[in-house]
């Protein structure tokens, strides 16, 4: 039907892709339950996306792009200023504010069993512990006393999510309580 509006856009596509894959993981993720999900048939996918590689490798770039661990600046290079970047990122982290723990640890587990995944994957960790280290450079520690620093914060708070610590109270745990 030539002049056709499609009713979903790209980016309602690109954001029911990160909710099926949170909720489904990767193998969950296919054409015609996407359509499903979005009330539409399969043939509105294709009307945005060649195939669904083409739609798997945008997705993957909406996660580089949305999924930010730390603010977009890097840390300014005085010591107070850096702080207050650092606050800020902890802020960010504590209120999930332009960064969505659940995509992020859904993004990890699909980079297990697809090479091209785990190499953007590799690239957000190599930028954010680069980051972070600049940071600690910042205020005050040197070289790799930084760069352990760095690394030791963000293995903690990817850790930290991805054995599902709930905010106020480890005893909801079935296992601890």
């Amino acid at each position: 039907m030539a002049g056709r509006t499609p009713k979903n856009t790209v980016k309602d596509w690109i954001e029911a892709g990160q909710r099926m894959l949170v909720d489904e993981g990767i193998a969950g993720l296919k054409v015609d339950r996407l359509a499903s999900r979005l009330g539409v048939s399969r043939g509105g996918f294709y009307h945005h996306f060649r195939d669904r590689d083409e739609f798997l490798d945008q997705l993957v770039g909406h996660w580089e792009a949305t999924c930010r661990f730390l603010p977009d600046a890097p840390p300014p290079a005085r010591p107070a200023e850096a702080i207050a970047w650092f606050d800020g990122a902890i802020t960010r982290l504590i209120g999930s504010d332009g960064y969505d723990y659940h995509f992020d640890l859904a993004v990890r587990e699909w980079a297990r069993a697809d090479t091209r995944v785990a190499w953007a994957v590799e690239r957000a960790d190599r930028e954010r512990i680069e980051s972070l280290r600049k940071f600690f450079e910042t205020i005050g520690y040197d070289g790799e006393h930084a760069a352990t620093r760095a690394r030791v914060f963000y293995y903690h708070q990817i850790g930290y999510y991805a054995i599902g610590v709930r905010h106020g109270c480890f005893c909801a745990h079935p296992l601890l309580s």
